[in-house]
C-alpha cells in the first residue's frame, strides 16, 4: 500500500530516520542502504495507516524510532543466537518487525488476534520483502504446532497472567524476553509461585532506551530442560 507523501512526512521521514541511525550506532548495530531503506518504508505504512487504524497512540507518530524501533532493537543480543521466533500481540509489528529487518535469517511467526492489524501486518511483510515469517491472526494460547526457543512479549500484560501461555510456546531450554518501562520487581513476586511451578527461571537486564534514555527492564524467562 502507497500513498503520495505530504511534506511535513517527509519531513518527519526524513528525522525519524536520522534518529535510527543514531540509535543503531548508540547499539552497537551495522546497518546499510538496503535495511536503512526497509524502515523507511516501515515509516512510510505506518503513516499511510494512521487515522484508519489504531496502531500507535496520537503522540507517538512523532517519535517511532525513539518510541518504538529503537527499544524493539534493544532486544538485538538476545535475537541473534535463536532460530524459530515467536511475539505475541505484535499489533504494529513491535518488536519482531525491527528485529527481523536487522536479523533477517530466524523464523518468526506472530500472533495477532484483531483481524485488521493481522491483515496490517501481512501488508508491511509484503512491502518489505521479508521471509520466513508467519502472521498468524488468533489467540496464542490456541496454537498447537511446534514450539518456539524464543518468546518477545511487549506491551501484553503481567508475568503471572502468561506463563501458562508461555509453557506451552516453548520448547525445553527455551526463553521468553519480555519488555518492561518500568520496576518489575513486585510483578515478579507475584509470578513467583506460578514460574517455580512450570520451573522457569527470570534474569532482569535494566536498560536505557537510545536517544531518549527511557528505562527498560528485559525480563528473560528461561525454561529449564
Amino acid at each position: 500500500m502507497t500513498s503520495k507523501k505530504t511534506s511535513s512526512e517527509s519531513r518527519n521521514v526524513d528525522r525519524e530516520i536520522d534518529e535510527l541511525k543514531s540509535g543503531l550506532t548508540q547499539l552497537h548495530i551495522e546497518f546499510d542502504a538496503h535495511m536503512i531503506e526497509r524502515f523507511e518504508q516501515y515509516l512510510n505504512m505506518l503513516y499511510s495507516y494512521h487515522g484508519r487504524l489504531h496502531l500507535l497512540s496520537h503522540g507517538d507518530y512523532e517519535r517511532i524510532s525513539r518510541r518504538h524501533f529503537l527499544p524493539s532493537l534493544a532486544a538485538f543480543p538476545y535475537v541473534r543466537d535463536h532460530g524459530r521466533v515467536c511475539d505475541v500481540g505484535a499489533g504494529a509489528g513491535f518488536p519482531s518487525i525491527p528485529l527481523k529487518i536487522v536479523l533477517p535469517k530466524f523464523e518468526l511467526v506472530i500472533f495477532e488476534s484483531k483481524r485488521k492489524k493481522a491483515e496490517f501486518l501481512r501488508s508491511l511483510i509484503n512491502a518489505l520483502c521479508l521471509e520466513r515469517i508467519e502472521v498468524r491472526n488468533e489467540r496464542a494460547e490456541d496454537f498447537s504446532g511446534a514450539g518456539f526457543d524464543l518468546l518477545l512479549l511487549r506491551a501484553v500484560g503481567k508475568i503471572a497472567d502468561l506463563t501458562r501461555v508461555i509453557d506451552k510456546l516453548l520448547v525445553a531450554g527455551g526463553e521468553a524476553l519480555f519488555f518492561k518501562s518500568q520496576s518489575i520487581d513486585d510483578e515478579l513476586r507475584r509470578a513467583e509461585s506460578i514460574m517455580k511451578k512450570k520451573g522457569f527461571t527470570a534474569k532482569v537486564t535494566n536498560l536505557s532506551t537510545p536517544l531518549e534514555r527511557m528505562p527498560l527492564a528485559l525480563v528473560s524467562l528461561s525454561k529449564l530442560s
